[in-house]
């Protein structure tokens, strides 16, 4: 029988990659070890089964059982992680209000606990509030924050994650040079560490940027590229968005034969979330609409307007009611397009009435991010400049360096007549000089477990503990 952290670490893997059924075999895994401490754990992993099948209600009862368990246990860790949980189900339904109060409660105990991983990944949880309400230059802020926290602790898979953030959020806004900038500088750190599963989230991304700006068949290229990844991964929610953007793509370039086969296979899915729910419904309407069946495309689109609405989606509820509205316009609906209308002209000026001065902003917060970047560099390469490495990356993760060290030796090197013999040298013969004398030194040093802490000149310093 395996031990607690064993099974926890193929949960981490099971949750990267959204495969229910393996989250709820290691429930089961957890319930058998029979303690208090793990079978919090089952909860929780079985909450998390239950949300990637879209069963938002048993998913938030495991959830509160596992948190009562972690409160009794007074396991701040286990609450810490439980009130993220609950707080990506409230964000998955389009309640983001309240999802944005269970990570701050996340967030507070785990920077009493000062778990830097902890807090970074809800900075980012934060930052997608900001992003699916549309708040985009808060969204950059918090993801800017994270990126901070990931460099810091040198966690480049995470540094890609928040990259990527970025991304979308520069594509959303428009700007989609930056946005692919930022996606393609995630991907090639993803692919250099091996991460499928996020290799076909962000190569699922750049489709997107390519669809948006009109080029259909590199946009299908890309889609078709992460697909085969996510099905490698089981990864069910990836392959049912990627084969959503696909049908996207096919529509686009009036390949609808082509499109009537992939809405088949996607059909044949089980779509368990809101979201990819209301997608597949707007693609039917479209294909419906262009076989000229108004009335099943108006009954699609009412379909994916009652899913919005009941989970508090507003720009697809918009995007409903836009569509629904052009469809009365070709039906002769008077009233009907009255209706929606007035609703889409509603909800498309709560979310998009201030969108230049989001956009400014958008641009005033880059400018605050780039500027934050250059002086933490600036920082680093002081610390790196006048401190060993190994405590120069302490003190950038925040660490207080008050080592004791009981006997220590310092070297002092200064070549003699140096400024004599320069005199007589060019400027490059004094460097390859400088270059041969402090190369020899370091490999000396390299010997015998001394250090170099720098070199001024023609002198060199250097310790050893």
């Amino acid at each position: 029988m395996r031990v607690l952290d064993e099974i926890i670490i193929d949960v981490k893997h099971a949750i990267n990659i959204n495969d229910a059924d393996a989250l709820l075999r290691l429930a089961a895994e957890l319930d058998d070890l029979n303690t208090t401490a793990a079978t919090a754990q089952a909860n929780s992993v079985r909450g998390s089964a239950l949300r990637l099948r879209g069963d938002d209600a048993l998913a938030l009862d495991q959830y509160h059982r596992a948190l009562v368990v972690f409160e009794e246990l007074g396991d701040l860790v286990g609450m810490g992680a439980v009130f993220t949980n609950i707080g990506n189900v409230y964000a998955l339904v389009g309640d983001y209000p309240a999802a944005l109060e269970l990570y701050r409660r996340a967030l507070a105990i785990q920077e009493e606990l000062g778990d830097r991983n902890a807090i970074a990944s809800n900075t980012m949880n934060i930052g997608n509030v900001h992003w699916s309400t549309g708040d985009y230059p808060a969204a950059l802020e918090y993801y800017g924050r994270a990126f901070t926290l990931r460099e810091e602790s040198g966690d480049r898979n995470n540094m890609a994650a928040v990259i990527g953030n970025m991304g979308v959020v520069h594509a959303d806004t428009g700007d989609y040079p930056q946005a692919l900038d930022h996606l393609h500088r995630a991907l090639a750190i993803h692919e250099e560490l091996g991460d499928r599963s996020a290799v076909a989230k962000v190569t699922n991304n750049i489709g997107i940027v390519h669809r948006r700006i009109g080029e259909y068949p590199t946009a299908l290229m890309y889609y078709r590229r992460a697909l085969p990844i996510h099905e490698e991964l089981g990864d069910r929610r990836g392959m049912a968005l990627t084969t959503v953007n696909s049908l996207d793509a096919l529509i686009e370039m009036e390949a609808f034969s082509e499109a009537e086969d992939v809405l088949a296979t996607l059909d044949a899915m089980q779509l368990d979330w809101p979201d990819v729910r209301i997608q597949r419904e707007f693609r039917y309407a479209h294909l419906r609409e262009h076989d000229g069946d108004f009335s099943l495309a108006i009954a699609a689109l009412k379909r994916a307007l009652a899913v919005a609405l009941e989970h508090g989606m507003r720009l697809q509820a918009a995007q409903a009611h836009k569509d629904l509205r052009e469809l009365a316009q070709k039906t002769n609906d008077f009233a009907a397009y009255i209706e929606h209308n007035n609703e889409y002209s509603r909800i498309n000026e709560e979310i998009n009435g201030k969108d230049t001065a989001t956009k400014l902003a958008m641009q005033e917060k880059q400018r605050e991010i780039d500027a934050k970047e250059r002086e933490h560099a600036k920082q680093l390469a002081v610390l790196h400049s006048t401190l060993p490495k190994h405590i120069a990356d302490r003190v950038a993760r925040g660490e207080q360096v008050n080592d004791h060290i009981d006997v220590a030796s310092v070297m002092f090197i200064d070549i003699v007549g140096f400024t004599n013999l320069s005199s007589a040298l060019t400027g490059q013969q004094v460097s390859a000089l400088l270059d041969m004398v402090f190369g020899i030194c370091d490999t000396a040093c390299g010997g015998q477990s001394v250090t170099r802490i720098k070199t001024i000149g023609d002198s060199y310093l250097a310790f050893s503990d």
